[in-house]
């Protein structure tokens, strides 16, 4: 049997390589993880034994050269990683320099990162020099889905690649040195044809039948991704020793409690602990020398705040703090979070990261109900948005997020430059600030974490379901703008949550938009069989 010692500093090596893994701005061109692999992206990290180094939905596009990446003989061009929607224009040979796109992906440019058209991304543009070099022969490709995992132990990585396998034929253990063991998953869905001879002269004068061609490989490929992510669902939980946390074993034995959140230097109870509280509190802090104070929640949530209250809270071991606030740290970037007075929970961590890798170079968003505004705060530090806007209306919440905000501005783990220019800050109610000081039409996402009404959301609710706040906050939306919308559901609800497809699909009607759901996401229990939910939805006029 391994030396427990051995097996904790393992495991804690693991933890720290997937947060920085997972923290690093995204190099793609896009800036974000292709939108059909968030699903399966975000079921494989949220599992603590596993961790996304690399992956790409599958997309075709046209090249010319060797067809080698990664040198200079391999120019790519209208790349898309959608189904080609109009394949008059976008396998039209002679507008390539003037339409860089064809319809495909948008090529998407800002500030520090800026991608310029040419070299090994988007067009041979006032290249003549390259094309001469390159010839006249035009390629078309379509690669299908790829994945590469990174995993804690060989048992897990045994156990990704049997759920992987009924769906994909190509899956290996590709490195397994000095404990790292990564995995590799992709499709066979491949497609390579050449568009035009070496002279130049087309090859295909039926651009519908070469639409339905690679259209066809994608839905394949999307399927394939769909029924691994089935298996991922279904996957049970680990149960090795290697992966045993024995560091929980061992406070379990000491009557601490089986979960507890940390943010920043403070234990968080959800309720007092049975026995000495006292002596509870101890055990934590001796576990973890980086908590200051154990607290422990008296009462339950109320209000449209949602938190606990001056008297809510009380201090079972560490030193005595008035008020509680504390800086938490999530992927390197900063939040003050008052524990009295605001609700924040960093169980949510996993999906504001699944959030952030799906924001777009160049995006404008916007944050509703932002609360500390850890949210805004990562949308900002992370990825690189035009622009981020959040807005709150407990003051308390407004303080700690402009102190944040300040934090962000001197932040030297920040990979994005620029970061704090581009956040703002407004306080204020949603429902009257949408329609008075934010521009209709103009955002590409908006989040809405709208806060728990009580007793009037869930299935047995006698609220609304949040349509008064749907009502005004749809018309801000782009035309084909996204929006992850929270709700509140019964397990027995998920995942298919049709009520809350039923309300989104109704407010579509009432504006004149299609509201097309591209995904539900658990995004963690809010009591005993009752979970929140985020609806990932598209809106497009009609």
């Amino acid at each position: 049997m391994a030396d427990p010692v051995w097996r904790q500093r393992r495991r804690k090596d693991f933890e720290n390589a997937k947060a920085q893994c997972l923290g690093k701005r995204d190099k793609s061109f896009a800036g974000r993880i292709d939108p059909h692999a968030v699903d399966i992206c975000g079921l494989i990290n949220e599992r603590d034994e596993y961790y996304t180094t690399s992956s790409c939905a599958g997309r075709c596009f046209m090249y010319c050269g060797e067809g080698v990446k990664a040198t200079n003989d391999f120019v790519r061009f209208r790349i898309s990683h959608e189904q080609v929607k109009e394949p008059e224009r976008y396998f039209n040979l002679q507008t390539i320099d003037a339409d860089p796109s064809g319809g495909g992906d948008p090529i998407r440019t800002i500030g520090q990162y800026e991608n310029s058209l040419g070299d090994k991304q988007g067009t041979i543009i006032n290249n003549e020099e390259k094309k001469k070099e390159l010839g006249d022969l035009i390629w078309f490709r379509f690669e299908p889905f790829i994945l590469h995992v990174a995993c804690q132990s060989l048992s897990a990585a045994n156990a990704l690649m049997n759920a992987a396998r009924p769906s994909f034929k190509n899956v290996g253990l590709t490195t397994w040195k000095d404990s790292r063991y990564l995995v590799a998953i992709w499709g066979d869905e491949g497609l390579e044809m050449p568009l035009t001879t070496p002279s130049g002269r087309p090859l295909h004068d039926d651009p519908v039948w070469l639409a339905e061609l690679v259209n066809g490989q994608h839905e394949r490929n999307w399927g394939k991704i769909d029924r691994f992510c089935q298996t991922m669902r279904e996957m049970p939980p680990l149960t090795e020793n290697e992966l045993a946390d024995d560091a929980l074993e061992e406070m379990m034995t000491e009557n601490i409690p089986k979960s507890f959140d940390v943010i920043g230097d403070i234990a968080y109870l959800h309720s007092m602990p049975e026995g000495d509280a006292n002596a509870v509190g101890k055990a934590i802090m001796k576990k973890n020398k980086h908590i200051k104070v154990v607290v422990a929640r008296q009462n339950n949530l109320e209000g449209t705040e949602r938190a606990p209250g001056a008297d809510g809270l009380k201090i079972i071991a560490g030193a005595e703090r008035e008020p509680l606030i504390t800086t938490h740290v999530e992927y390197g970037i900063k939040c003050v979070v008052d524990l009295n007075h605001t609700f924040f929970s960093p169980r949510m961590g996993q999906e504001r990261l699944r959030i952030c890798q799906q924001v777009a170079r160049g995006e404008h968003v916007l944050v509703l109900f932002s609360g500390v505004g850890m949210d805004a705060l990562q949308l900002a530090g992370r990825t690189e948005a035009s622009s981020v806007i959040a807005v709150e209306l407990n003051e308390i919440g407004i303080q700690c997020l402009k102190r944040a905000h300040r934090m962000l501005e001197r932040n030297k783990t920040v990979k994005c430059a620029g970061a704090s220019d581009r956040l703002q800050i407004i306080h204020g109610d949603v429902m009257e600030v949408l329609p008075q000081d934010l521009p209709k039409d103009h955002f590409d996402r908006i989040l809405a974490p709208r806060p728990k009404e009580g007793a009037m959301d869930g299935d047995l609710g006698s609220g609304d379901g949040g349509a008064a706040f749907l009502d005004v906050m749809l018309p801000h939306l782009k035309d084909g703008g996204e929006c992850h919308w929270y709700d509140f559901v019964a397990d027995h609800e998920f995942p298919d949550c049709q009520r809350t497809r039923t309300l989104l699909e109704k407010m579509g009607d009432k504006h004149n938009l299609e509201v097309k759901i591209l995904h539900v996401a658990n995004a963690g229990s809010v009591a005993k069989r009752q979970l929140r939910v985020c609806v990932d939805f598209k809106v497009f006029k009609r």
